[in-house]
């Protein structure tokens, strides 16, 4: 017999002992009403009793099951109700600890004696967590290994103060910290949660915004000091003198266009920034494109008396998928700095090689290097590596940002290496074609 049905046959047999008692007294009182003329006097309490047992045992039996099959019923109901409310407890808490264990923000809650009650995975990085030390170490052993200033009890201070948040810096990185109380049930204090953010990325984009206006603000104001300077000069008189007249016009038209070329070039980077840069790519001979480059650059060397050499593939063109006018930029400026920052007599190398799917442009020069300390900020805008401005080095330090920008719009990479006082080697990587709008595969 199933454990099930054996289990139910018990709790109706329970159910019947107890209805017995009262049932059968109640059927015995009944039966004593029936007639029973036609019985012997000495029988008929006997036979009322009997007729009375019987009802009873019958009835017991009959609101038993009726009973049994109720509380089952209920019983029934009620189990499922505690299951669905088990399982919407249990989908709410998984809900919770994936939301806390994906957040980036670092979330820790510390009960008023110091012990870790939770801490999500962000926190553990942050702090330098491990799961071990979340269960056995305090609050404050963790957190004074980064700061003096928020352990527990001061945390306690500053929320009776009004005071929810701060930062503090380590390793190099700088963090945001908020805490506030959370309560029990019974509306009572039971701890504190803190949130940890790691801001470092964000101060570091704060001061490069603040760099960029000041440095905005350098390059307009040198140019038009020099403008209102000459123009000043000449309404002082200086125009009655013709030569010192066109000197000084030459000037002014030099300090505009390099006026224009920062408007041009900070419109360029908006446009970037905005992902609103239209591309018209088309099928390129990259070794063509390259070789026109250098020509075009090549007065500029011989100015310098400088060696510029070409060496282009020999097995023919090599075809990349390219807005033409955009790359050329790129290769142009990479060659024009390789020319401003190597000495006259210096000798700058120009490269094709081809890789698997890729082919990859190379500038080598033999000029004044890059500090290596500086190497990670080039391609950030304004950046020079002089710091001294207008030592015969002018430009608008957004060249190679924008040539960055160039490059990964259209797939590709552009790395620099260097060392100080022994040259530069920029690589431009592009994808190949096989035919007509198809990428060579790199397998």
């Amino acid at each position: 017999m199933p454990k099930e049905q054996e289990q139910r046959n018990k709790e109706r047999f329970r159910i019947f002992l107890y209805l017995i008692p009262p049932v059968v007294v109640a059927c015995v009182c009944a039966a004593a009403l029936f007639p029973t003329d036609f019985f012997p006097v000495k029988y008929r309490l006997f036979i009322s009793a009997a007729i009375g047992l019987f009802l009873g045992t019958l009835m017991a039996y009959a609101i038993s099951g009726f009973l049994l099959q109720h509380i089952n019923h209920l019983r029934l109901g009620m189990n499922k109700k505690f299951r669905d409310n088990l399982s919407e407890t249990a989908s709410e808490k998984n809900k919770l600890e994936t939301i806390l264990r994906q957040i980036n923000d670092g979330i820790l809650t510390v009960g008023l004696e110091g012990e870790i009650i939770h801490a999500n995975i962000a926190a553990q990085l942050i702090l330098r967590m491990s799961d071990e030390d979340v269960k056995l170490k305090n609050y404050d052993d963790i957190i004074l290994r980064f700061s003096d200033d928020l352990t527990l009890e001061q945390i306690l201070n500053y929320l009776e103060q009004g005071n929810y948040g701060g930062t503090f810096s380590y390793g190099g990185s700088e963090y945001e910290i908020r805490f506030d109380k959370f309560m029990d049930e019974n509306g009572r204090g039971a701890g504190v949660i803190i949130i940890l953010r790691d801001v470092t990325e964000q101060r570091k984009m704060e001061n490069m915004q603040v760099d960029f206006v000041a440095n905005v603000s350098h390059e307009l104001k040198t140019p038009l000091t020099s403008i209102k300077g000459y123009t000043e000069t000449l309404i002082d008189g200086a125009v009655e003198d013709r030569n010192m007249t066109m000197d000084f016009l030459k000037i002014i038209n030099s300090e505009t266009d390099r006026m224009n070329r920062l408007v041009k070039d900070l419109m360029e980077l908006s446009l970037f920034d905005l992902n609103k840069e239209k591309w018209e790519k088309k099928d390129v001979d990259i070794v063509a494109l390259v070789r026109t480059a250098v020509k075009k650059m090549g007065m500029l060397a011989i100015s310098k008396r400088q060696e510029l050499n070409f060496f282009g593939m020999g097995e023919g063109p090599l075809i990349v998928h390219i807005d033409e006018g955009r790359i050329e930029q790129v290769v142009i400026n990479v060659i024009g700095n390789a020319i401003k920052y190597t000495k006259e007599k210096g000798k700058i190398d120009i490269g094709i090689l081809r890789g698997r799917g890729w082919v990859h442009v190379t500038v080598i020069d033999n000029g004044i290097g890059i500090p290596e300390q500086k190497l990670s900020r080039v391609f950030e805008r304004f950046f020079t590596v002089d710091e001294s401005r207008g030592a015969g080095k002018s430009g608008t330090g957004l060249g190679l940002s924008i040539s960055k920008q160039i490059v990964r719009g259209h797939g590709g990479d552009i790395r620099i290496e260097s060392q100080l006082g022994r040259g530069t080697k920029v690589t431009i990587s592009l994808l190949l074609q096989t035919h007509r709008g198809t990428p060579e595969s790199d397998h």
